[in-house]
């Protein structure tokens, strides 16, 4: 353990310096997030292009790829935990040996999830969706998993970069990833420069390939001279069984807890939307993106709340944490806010911007499920920077266990019941449940960092 002089040689911030040095670290976070999003959405517009079947088709086809990542995204996120209470502790350069760790348990990932190359086919064809949509999200997810492993390796690496509160290096390589993705894309999709177009299957190569440069961008700077004289980042490359297991044992739950809600989520698109035909599952895609203009720089948000509280904790000082989650959570439900309120004055003209052919039928249901989404927007902000802010302290096992509980009981039970009993509702019902879902969330997960036992955790 360092000495109590290491601990004192960075002063606690005090009055605005906390929000200063909030959003400072959190704007290149929300860029690198803003970055990923826009790579998502570039990929749904382009392929748009090819017609609303291949619209409906991207859209389900990412969130079961999706599906696939999350497990690992959310047991590496814990990598800016383990490195940001490091630097607070004073030991930087055990930070290093935790993202070595999350390199070796993304590679071990990817390759573990190839075998489902082969039961993409079996699990659209459970689905029910039109053949055609069926043949374009096959594809599409079957490429898709090459990119599981580099872009797992990006998470980790990107991660000890925000826990060392120098997120611009993951911003950079986001940028990079984005600017390739878009090029390659053109290139694949439709056809351009010498190559072969290939439709929905070479938008899922050209992510592929993007996350590839992404993960070497982050992997050299790593590497770089100036990173390793302070971190020891070329000295650290050995397996930690001790390390191995503090991931695994603190991300293992935040890991199941993303993988629930984005399962819930693929299960939400595919069978309760899928079910009630492709124009309400195009205006569920549509949805889908203008949430991501909501939630992912929130997302990012929270990702520099949990740096920042991981750093906090590392210090000894769990009130400066208070401060930096409150100032948070400010923040989030001042963007979330404005946005909901977008979506009430304006759904219907922002989903006639993303309707293949300006189709009236997936407007009025893109727009009335807009107006949902805003009923939901605080609370989601609340429930995005606390749950954060719980991982930033190592408390992860809580929260996984209220989020299935959620999930079952309302989320999936009521959206079935919804689906089931109420179809003269359409889409709106399984909506509603979702609704209440996250609103149940962002409130739980404010009490459990209000009241919950974060400040007596040691990892």
């Amino acid at each position: 353990m360092p000495d109590d002089g290491a601990r004192q040689l960075e002063p606690a911030p005090t009055g605005w310096a906390v929000p200063k040095a909030l959003i400072l670290l959190a704007l290149p976070i929300i860029a690198s997030m803003v970055s990923r999003t826009a790579m998502s959405f570039v990929d749904f517009v382009m392929v748009s292009r090819l017609g609303t079947q291949a619209q409906a088709a991207i859209m389900p086809a990412g969130v079961v790829l999706f599906c696939i990542i999350a497990l690992g995204m959310g047991v590496l996120s814990v990598v800016s935990t383990f490195v940001s209470q490091a630097l607070g502790r004073g030991e930087p350069r055990d930070g290093a040996a935790y993202a070595w760790q999350g390199t070796y348990l993304s590679l071990l990932f990817g390759v573990g999830v190839l075998p489902l190359w082969w039961g993409a086919e079996p699990l659209f064809a459970a689905v029910g969706h039109e053949p055609a949509v069926q043949a374009m999200e096959v594809a599409y997810v079957k490429y898709g998993l090459l990119q599981v492993a580099p872009a797992l390796v990006g998470v980790a690496l990107s991660n000890f970069f925000t826990g060392i509160h120098r997120p611009m290096v993951g911003f950079w390589a986001a940028l990079i990833g984005n600017i390739f993705n878009v090029a390659a894309n053109y290139a694949l999709i439709f056809g351009h420069w010498g190559f072969e177009a290939r439709g929905i299957a070479g938008a899922a190569q050209a992510t592929s390939l993007a996350a590839a440069l992404q993960a070497a961008v982050l992997l050299v700077w790593f590497l770089a001279p100036h990173v390793h004289r302070e971190f020891g980042t070329r000295a650290a490359w050995r397996w930690s069984g001790r390390r191995m297991m503090g991931v695994i044992r603190i991300g293992l739950p935040a890991g199941l807890q993303w993988l629930t809600d984005i399962a819930a989520f693929t299960v939400f698109t595919l069978v309760l939307i899928g079910r009630f035909g492709t124009a309400q599952l195009a205006a569920n895609n549509i949805t889908f993106k203008f949430l991501e203009v909501s939630f992912m720089p929130a997302v990012g948000l929270g990702m520099a709340v949990t740096a920042a509280v991981g750093k906090a904790i590392g210090q000894g000082r769990p009130e400066l944490a208070r401060t930096i989650v409150r100032w948070g959570a400010g923040f989030a439900i001042g963007y979330m806010g404005l946005i909901g309120a977008a979506y009430v004055t304006s759904g219907a003209e922002l989903a006639a911007l993303l309707s293949k052919d300006n189709d009236p039928e997936v407007i009025s249901w893109a727009s009335r499920m807009l107006l949902l989404c805003a009923v939901f927007q605080v609370f989601d902000a609340i429930g995005i920077i606390h749950s954060n802010a719980l991982r930033g302290a190592g408390d992860t096992r809580w929260p996984a266990i209220m989020m299935i509980v959620a999930v079952l009981i309302v989320f999936m039970g009521g959206g079935f019941a919804a689906a089931w009993f109420a179809p003269q509702w359409g889409s709106l019902g399984p909506w509603g449940a979702a609704t209440l879902y996250i609103v149940i969330l962002g409130a739980t997960f404010w009490a459990r960092w209000r009241f919950g036992p974060w400040e007596k955790i040691t990892l």
